[in-house]
């Protein structure tokens, strides 16, 4: 039997709809009673009042439609994706969003609807390697682990709980799958803003020709790549020559602005995850990827032209230098180098406890020769030796596994021409963005920072949900 095409509390569910609208009133009334009184003692926020109750009656109205909320809490992403110094207003009140919008979808549906939330043998795995992550935090104290990067690196893994809300809707609602793969476009869509903004200053503030030339746009890659990889699938799904037109600009554009990050291992990635595109689909297809591909060099020139002018040449010219090391990179380039030297650095503490790790943000010591002195951090460039070292083998064996396992379900989606055909030909595009994170978590560690465990999170609960719908699981 196919799942029902709703989302959210039906007729017999009312009585939760009110124990959750009771909750979030009551939360709110107590945090209004809170205001109130910093309103007293402090003045100066009196204006911020009235934004705050618009706030709040905003996130009752979303909490009461779960579809709408879920598309609010991934394109609510882009509050996160900087890096700047420091904890920004927006970062907190995001956190505080993404964390209530969690707490009362877990709430209602385990505590309150009491539904079955693990059927399947990659979701029990998927739950229990959070758990242990969990648990792990009294051995990152025993190692003498920042507390701070802990933190971190927790909130960072919370991430993939997204999982289980984006299979739901993708599982329940026809337009799920639309609005999740449209809130992921609209995250990659802004940050590709953000980055040609940046660039562009960076560029007019330059005072050497060689500032010019190595300038990189080098945040978020992988907020680019996937959107791009899904805007060459969709590309080939439409019919209509506007739709075309439409997902081949976009892929310009994000591929544009991948290739101004000047990261190799996305450069390579991004090739990787359309080949796999290419590799599954009709003969005719591999055609018009050919042929669009050829004519498309000429598009993303003029994209670069109207964004750069006169700095177009000085750029291509740093872009071709960092092309041309790319056979070399392995060998020559300093800061892969550098982190080969991590690697062994980490593997020293590694031979100490393979099997429980060393938990979360636990330091490591190694010769830093970009700089020439003995460095002591937490994060390591290497993905997988990094789940190694925190969490010993029991975490990187549940890791792989997840990895394999929706990769294959992937596939499996894309063989069976299973439910749409827009779920089939979005299920290659999340094999081929599986298959090309895959290669950059040897070189950008995904497992510690929370744009990746964003679009992992994204990338399992659109096949979870692709497949709960076609087995008929609800």
């Amino acid at each position: 039997m196919a799942p029902t095409a709703t989302y959210g509390p039906g007729p017999s569910d009312r009585w939760l709809g009110n124990w959750g609208s009771l909750i979030l009133w009551g939360g709110f009334g107590f945090l209004f009673l809170i205001l109130l009184f910093l309103t007293w003692a402090a003045p100066e926020a009196l204006p911020y009042v009235p934004v705050l109750l618009v706030g709040a009656a905003a996130v009752v109205y979303l909490f009461h439609h779960p579809l709408l909320n879920l598309a609010c809490v991934i394109g609510g992403f882009v509050a996160v994706v900087g890096f700047k110094e420091g904890l920004q207003i927006a970062e907190i009140l995001y956190g505080l969003y993404y964390l209530g919008f969690l707490g009362h979808w877990f709430f209602t549906r385990s505590l309150l609807k009491q539904e079955v939330l693990c059927r399947r043998p990659e979701e029990r795995v998927l739950f229990l390697f959070l758990v242990l992550v969990a648990a792990t935090v009294p051995i990152s104290f025993l190692y003498n682990g920042w507390p701070s990067m802990i933190l971190g690196e927790g909130l960072s893994l919370t991430m993939l709980l997204f999982y289980w809300p984006i299979r739901e809707a993708i599982e329940k609602n026809p337009k799920g799958l639309r609005v999740v793969v449209g809130a992921l476009t609209f995250v990659g869509l802004f940050v590709l803003a953000r980055n040609i903004l940046e660039y562009r200053s960076d560029l007019s503030n330059a005072e050497q020709l060689w500032q010019i030339a190595t300038s990189r746009a080098i945040t978020n890659e992988s907020l680019l790549m996937v959107p791009a990889i899904f805007a060459v699938a969709m590309f080939l799904r439409t019919r209509a020559w506007w739709g075309r037109a439409v997902f081949l600009a976009l892929f310009l554009s994000l591929f544009a602005g991948l290739i101004l990050t000047q990261s190799r291992a996305y450069w390579v990635a991004i090739f990787l995850g359309t080949g796999v595109i290419f590799l599954f689909v009709p003969f005719k297809d591999k055609m018009r990827i050919l042929t669009v591909g050829a004519v498309s060099a000429g598009g993303v020139f003029l994209i670069a032209y109207l964004f750069l002018g006169d700095f177009l040449l000085l750029v291509l010219t740093g872009l071709l230098d960092r092309f041309l090391t790319l056979e070399t990179a392995v060998t020559k380039d300093i800061s892969l180098i550098n982190r080969f030297l991590e690697a062994q650095g980490v593997w020293e503490h590694i031979k100490v406890n393979p099997i429980l790790g060393h938990g979360m943000g636990v330091p490591y010591r190694f010769f830093n020769i970009t700089y020439l002195y003995s460095e002591e951090k937490t994060f390591v460039h290497n993905g997988y030796v990094a789940l190694l070292f925190k969490f010993g083998i029991w975490g990187l064996g549940m890791m792989l596994y997840l990895m394999g396992r929706f990769f294959l379900m992937a596939m499996g989606n894309w063989r069976k021409a299973v439910n749409t055909p827009l779920a089939r030909i979005i299920s290659l595009a999340v094999a081929g963005s599986m298959a090309a994170l895959a290669l950059t978590a040897t070189t950008a560690n995904p497992f510690y920072q929370n744009d990746l465990m964003f679009v992992y999170a994204v990338l399992w609960g659109i096949i979870g949900g692709i497949r709960s719908s076609t087995d008929g699981l609800r």
